[in-house]
């Protein structure tokens, strides 16, 4: 059918491997694909296979999606196999007309990669076409003195075919007289000329009846005839002659109509009518008589229509002159179209890309070009352009395509999108072009770092800043869209330790605000550097630091520290001397200071406050130092004292004093007894020899109460077995287990309850659930491939479920339609509602599918009332109906949205806990647990540990209590990261931000800093110059206020005062100055009782004592100082609380001595005794527990239950043991005293067999070291012998308990002496508590058995009750694990 590449037979095969090759490795072929094929085939003919030709697969077909670019598209491609198919009508004389080779020319167009493919099918003509006379019949005159062999020129056939198929030959019926010729034109065609054989007689014959015939070439040929009749005609004797038998001229296309082409011009020698000649077309078609006239008179040719180069290049036309006489002659005229360019270049787009990333590589290609001019030469010759200055280029692939590829780099953020203008101009004069827009947008690419808005970043925070205020903000942008231009903050880097970078400040990864998070203090940190981080969010993530330097500025926050003159150990003012003769400007001292501020705040100044000889000294303003002012005089005292202030320039200023004391003496021996007036240092070996003695007399009580544990001991080991005897009857229980009434409502904090079953069965029984639960089932109309109905009936309808997230396509129904008519009455179509998201499909005869054809909604539409309506084909048409109620079940596609971005409260400090201080909500149009949403907190700027103790939420409602009351002091701000979740799976979340603001009340008084108190409590005194003018300054009040704002406005008021208007108070400053002067009836002492107030309301208040003492010199003062009242003496308390605490100890010794004489009364008293004993402490009946048990009782109680013969247990804790009998060890009794026998007085039965050789218990009971009782570093060799293992241990323990057991039975001790302290806290102080004696609940031996009883906590230790011999050793790790 065709052929590749001029390639044909098997030498075209084998070359088909390196063909495939080519296309992989060439983006476009250069060469073209040829076929040829006939006209006039089918549609769907084939003409070639593509893949094959072009080396593609046919896998590749549905990637490569091939198709035909053209203006008119004769041929279509198969999308199964490629196959080149015609797919209209292919009329070769329609297309190509005369051309004697016609080929069709189109591209392929080729995607992933984009290529072109050029294909040229060759049409080849088909004898379609018969030879046709214009006239049936044509007349013809011919005088009869024609010659013989004249030639008369006949009209010829035309045929629209080509090649062998076109005329070929013309035949004349035989005639005696004439014969045929044929000659050719110039363009190839043929023309039957009529020769006379025989001369012409009119009077024999005047007509002449002839049959032309025209035969084509083709098989079979094809013919047509036409009759020519043949006038003769009377003598004319001179035709006429041309002058030229062919007539050649050149004119443009578009000629105006009617513009002359060239004239043609016959003669005729005859005269009269014979010589008038006309002219006339002859053999011409009537498309080159539309187009030219010819005159037939003057012979003048001219335009009688466009002439178009593009549709015909040449005409050749013939030309008959006639004269009067009917002579004729004949000539030819060549006209030759010249062609003008007047037809505009054509450009179309291929495979045109509208998007494309910035960052393609150069030479990406945008889209493929194609142009078609249809003039020729030089005027068809076209070149593409782009008009303007873009990163693109055009680059020619062949003749006629073209590619619009990158050509410099593109930049998103500077044009977002391109408008280009294709511009095609052919070669022409003037040159004609076309345009054709291409709008090209930019995809964004994450190709640009954040820019911060400066280079880098200065701050200054001053000092004492308050934690979590804002202290900067850098900004940066990133020009990309989306996440890749979504800027987040964060510190990367500092010059401060990486574990203490979080303490000081953080940065808010969406504002970048950087917050200080505690309050810095420039003494300590005077400027830091950190490196900020922006990073957008875009993959793979750009990022850009800057540095922010922070100078922390100096604020007045330190007061001067005074260095000299240093204080004594004891806190007094050291003596400087003096030299009576000093001369004025002596330098005496100098007062040095320093001041922990700079620049000015740390700029010192000195005054004088007080001074015992005003005018005496003077002092440095700004070196401090002191010098004589003048001379020492007879009536200056000896003993000066200086009060001198230290200011710094701060504003306010801040003050230090310092008090030089002055002695004027030439030598030390006149000093010494100034010196020697001060008080002695307190001697510390006193107050360690006191502590000694109270150590020693500690351990002397220990050992005392040891010692009389032992000789307890030791007497009840060696009385008589039979003893005890009487004891037994009433410590066994007969009966079953008794519990008290009141047993669940309160009783003591600690009891140990073992129930000894005597059945073999044990076990642990909980509650069992009986009743069965029946499950009811909800069937919905049919299986889970969905429901089959018939159409019969219109009030038929069902009810779905279908989910919200099923795909399109998804099967909701199947139904079948039957018609019992036939033929086309019979034939049913089916039709859904309008604007539902579901369709039907036809799935065989009758039956259909109920498919979904869109996305599904539950929260816009919840259901839908499907109608399907079947109608049949008949006339009238007739139909029915079904209503299908489909649900939409609801999945989790909704995450909970908080009402609020985000949420900011004002809470009051001293909060009650528990109380609510802000709701958050979200809601979740979702259904069920998918909608049902729970709130929780996940994150926060509190410490994760101690979150639980300040907030939490509501996990329904999104209430947020406070857990404890908040302190503005402490914690001004906070902030929670809030969650609300649903319960769908997988669970959908949204967070939102909570800042509690922690409002400040007025909580805290204000506190007196000066004037501070002495060591006894009392007011210090103040000396005032007698002759201090009014506003001389006598002291200041300083007071700080905890709260902050307007509740730390201070101010201060004068409560009481000796003399009203002797002194003015400043109401914000604090100091005292005088009003007026000191007059005669003035009291030397004065009291000031001042009240410091601060702004809250109500406000609070703090009063200070102000003692002022008008003197000039210390010796007046002195009289005054010495009224106030000595100390109280440190040593007589000391020697109070040590009688105290001996006789304490003294009465503890007395108590034990008491008891165990007692003991031994009782073990050596007679029978009858004995009985008297017995009566009180046995009990016949069964265990009774006494009325009000749970009212009062010992603190540690031991309850040993031994039930009966129970069949079925509920609850069994401990299994019995066969040998162990159940009249042992069980203790029921409300005396004291009972219950020490129980204890220390084992079965008397019992110790017959076990007293001479007991087994040792578990070491489960074994202490530590650090909890054995006794002394501290008591350490009595191997653990594994008897218990007790040691004596001295086991006495002291014995004697605590006889010591608790008294103290409980008195009347005036409280039920245990407190919680915890095992009644031993009223002897050995509050401190003495059960944390520094081992717990002996723990651990209870029964004497003469194996086994050890262990409360509660031995199960939360892990260790479980067991019998084992004494005799096992177990390492040091062990014991003390």
């Amino acid at each position: 059918m065709g052929d590749l590449l001029g390639q044909k037979g098997p030498t075209g095969r084998r070359q088909m491997p390196f063909l495939f090759l080519l296309t992989l490795l060439c983006p476009v072929l250069l060469e073209q694909i040829r076929y040829t094929i006939p006209e006039e085939l089918a549609m769907g003919s084939l003409v070639g296979n593509l893949p094959k030709d072009l080396g593609l697969g046919v896998r590749d077909l549905p990637t490569r999606n091939l198709r035909i670019s053209a203006q008119k598209k004769f041929f279509t491609v198969s999308t199964e196999n490629g196959d080149l198919l015609v797919s209209d009508r292919i009329d070769r004389e329609q297309i190509c007309g005369k051309k004697p080779s016609c080929v069709l020319e189109f591209e392929m167009v080729a995607e992933k990669p984009l290529n072109f493919f050029h294909i040229s099918v060759v049409i080849q003509d088909i004898n379609d076409n018969l030879p046709t006379f214009s006239q049936n019949i044509t007349e013809l005159e011919i005088s009869e003195l024609a010659l013989t062999g004249a030639t008369f020129s006949l009209e010829s056939a035309q045929d629209s075919d080509v090649g062998v198929n076109s005329l070929q030959q013309y035949y004349l019926d035989p005639n005696p007289h004439f014969s045929l010729i044929q000659k050719e034109n110039p363009d190839g065609s043929r023309y039957p000329e009529l020769v006379v054989k025989t001369p012409l007689d009119r009077e024999e014959q005047s007509c002449h009846h002839l049959v032309l015939t025209a035969v084509d070439g083709g098989d079979p040929s094809r013919s047509s005839s036409t009759q020519i009749r043949v006038l003769v005609a009377d003598a004319n004797d001179n035709p006429p002659v041309f002058t030229q038998d062919v007539y050649k001229a050149s004119v443009r296309e578009n000629l105006p109509m009617g513009s002359s082409v060239l004239s043609v011009m016959a003669t005729d020698l005859d005269e009269g009518v014979n010589a008038e000649i006309t002219y006339a077309f002859i053999n011409t078609g009537n498309v080159v008589k539309q187009l030219f006239k010819l005159d037939s008179k003057t012979g003048v040719l001219t335009t009688g229509g466009e002439l178009d180069f593009e549709e015909r290049e040449s005409y050749t036309i013939g030309v008959e002159a006639k004269d009067g006489g009917r002579h004729t002659a004949h000539c030819k005229i060549q006209i030759d179209i010249l062609d003008e360019n007047d037809n505009a270049p054509e450009v179309t787009l291929d495979s045109e890309s509208k998007q494309i990333q910035e960052d393609a590589e150069l030479g990406t290609v945008v889209a493929l070009i194609k142009t078609h001019d249809l003039d020729s030469g030089f005027n068809g010759e076209v070149f593409c352009q782009l008009q303007g200055k873009f990163p693109f280029k055009i680059v020619q692939d062949t003749k006629n395509t073209y590619m619009l590829v990158t050509d410099g780099v593109l930049d998103r953020e500077q044009i977002p999108e391109y408008n280009i203008t294709i511009t095609v101009t052919d070669r022409g004069k003037p040159p004609l072009s076309s345009n054709r827009s291409v709008l090209l947008n930019i995809i964004d690419v994450n190709d640009n770092a954040p820019v911060f808005g400066q280079a880098f970043y200065l701050v200054h925070v001053a000092e004492n800043n308050p934690p979590g205020a804002s202290i900067a903000q850098v900004s940066a942008s990133d020009p990309d869209l989306g996440p890749n231009g979504r800027v987040s903050y964060s510190i990367v880097a500092s010059d401060l330790e990486p574990q203490a970078l979080a303490s000081y400040v953080s940065v808010s990864a969406q504002s970048g605000v950087v917050f200080a998070q505690r309050a810095f203090d420039h003494e300590q940190l005077r400027a830091f550097e950190l490196t900020l981080q922006a990073r957008d969010q875009g993959s793979p993530a750009l990022s850009a630091n800057v540095s922010l330097r922070v100078l922390v500025d100096d604020r007045n926050d330190n007061a001067p520290r005074v260095l000299y003159p240093a204080l004594g150990p004891d806190g007094s003012a050291l003596f400087d001397t003096v030299p009576r003769a000093a001369q004025p400007g002596y330098l005496v001292t100098k007062v040095v200071a320093v001041d922990a501020d700079s620049g000015h705040n740390a700029w010192l100044s000195y005054h004088v406050l007080q001074a015992s000889e005003p005018g005496l000294f003077s002092l440095g303003l700004r070196t401090g130092e002191v010098r004589t002012a003048r001379a020492l005089g007879d009536r200056d005292a000896a003993r000066q004292r200086l009060l001198v202030a230290v200011r710094d320039g701060g504003q306010p200023p801040l003050s230090a004093t310092a008090t030089l004391l002055l002695v004027f003496a030439d030598s030390l021996q006149e000093v010494l007894p100034d010196v020697s007036d001060r008080p002695a240092p307190s001697d510390p070996q006193a107050e360690l020899q006191f502590y000694l003695v109270v150590a020693l007399a500690l351990i002397s009580v220990l050992f005392l109460l040891a010692v009389t544990l032992a000789i307890a001991l030791r007497l009840r080991r060696f009385s008589s077995p039979t003893t005890w005897g009487c004891f037994q009857p009433g410590l066994c229980v007969k009966s079953g287990p008794v519990i008290p009434p009141n047993y669940s409502e309160g009783t003591l904090p600690y009891s140990y309850n073992l129930c000894v079953a005597h059945t073999g069965k044990t076990e642990f029984n909980f509650l069992k659930c009986n009743e069965q639960l029946s499950l009811e089932q909800d069937i919905l109309c049919g299986d889970s491939s969905g429901a089959l109905f018939p159409l019969c009936k219109s009030s038929e309808s069902a009810s779905h479920l279908i989910l919200e997230d099923s795909h399109p396509g998804m099967v909701v129904a199947l139904f079948k339609t039957q018609d019992q008519d036939s033929g086309q009455n019979g034939e049913v179509t089916c039709n859904l509602s309008r604007d539902i998201p579901f369709k039907i499909h036809s799935s065989s005869n009758n039956y259909y599918k109920l498919v979904t054809d869109g996305p599904l909604d539950r929260e816009q539409t919840p259901e839908y009332n499907v109608t399907i309506t079947a109608t049949d084909r008949g006339e009238p048409p007739l139909s029915s109906s079904i209503t299908i109620t489909l649900h939409i079940t609801d999945v989790n596609d909704n995450a909970p949205v908080f009402h609020q971005a985000s949420y900011m409260v004002h809470v009051a400090e001293n909060n009650p806990p528990g109380a609510s201080i802000a709701q958050v909500s979200a809601s979740d149009p979702d259904l069920g647990p998918n909608g049902r949403v729970s709130y929780s907190i996940v994150a926060s700027d509190l410490e994760p540990r101690a979150l639980a103790s300040y907030v939490s939420v509501s996990a329904q409602s999104g209430v947020v209590f406070a857990q404890r009351a908040f302190d503005h002091e402490q914690l001004r701000a906070f902030e929670l990261t809030l969650q609300a979740r649903d319960q769908g799976s997988p669970a959908l979340s949204a967070n939102v931000s909570l800042r509690v603001l922690v409002d400040d009340r007025n909580d805290n008084a204000p506190r007196v800093l000066y004037p501070a108190l002495g060591p006894d409590g009392s007011a210090l005194f103040d000396t005032v110059p007698r002759a201090a003018q009014p506003g001389y300054l006598v002291t200041k009040v300083v007071a700080v206020d905890a709260d902050s704002g307007h509740n730390a406005w201070l101010s201060y008021h004068v409560l009481q005062a000796s003399e009203p208007g002797l002194f003015s108070l400043g109401l914000r400053t604090g100091e005292v100055r005088t009003a007026r002067a000191l007059g005669d009836r003035d009291a030397a002492r004065q009291r000031l009782l001042v009240a410091v107030r601060d702004g809250g309301q109500p406000p609070l208040s703090a009063t200070a004592t102000l003692l002022l003492v008008f003197a000039d010199s210390l010796q007046e003062v002195l009289p005054d100082v010495s009224d106030r009242p000595a100390p109280s003496d440190p040593q007589a308390e000391l020697q109070f609380y040590l009688v105290v605490a001996l006789a304490l100890i003294s009465v503890l010794f007395l108590l034990a001595v008491i008891l165990a004489v007692a003991l031994r009364l009782r073990n050596s008293s007679s029978p009858a005794a004995r009985a008297c004993f017995g009566s009180a402490l046995c009990s016949k009946s069964g265990p009774e527990i006494p009325p009000n048990y749970s009212e009062g009782t010992l603190p540690y109680a031991y309850n040993l239950c031994v039930p009966g013969d129970q069949t079925n247990p509920e609850f069994n804790f401990l299994t019995s043991v066969d040998h162990f009998p159940a009249t042992q060890d069980i203790l029921n009794k409300d005396s004291p005293s009972g219950l020490l026998t129980s204890i220390l007085i084992p079965n008397a039965e019992t110790d017959k067999k076990t007293f001479k050789q007991q087994a040792p218990p578990n070491t489960d009971w074994r202490f530590s070291q650090a909890q054995r009782p006794g002394t501290s570093g008591s350490q009595n060799g191997d653990e594994t012998g008897t218990w007790p293992n040691n004596q001295f241990d086991t006495e002291m323990l014995q004697a605590m308990i006889l010591a608790s057991a008294s103290e409980a039975a008195d009347g005036s001790s409280t039920l245990g002496g407190g919680a915890g302290t095992m009644g031993l806290s009223a002897r050995y102080g509050p401190q003495f508590t059960l944390q520094h004696v081992p717990d002996y609940r723990q651990n209870v031996y029964i004497p003469g058995s194996n086994a050890t009883l262990t409360n509660a906590a031995g199960k939360r230790d892990g260790k479980a009750p067991a019998g084992g011999n004494g005799n096992k050793k177990k390492s040091g790790k062990k014991e003390k694990k």
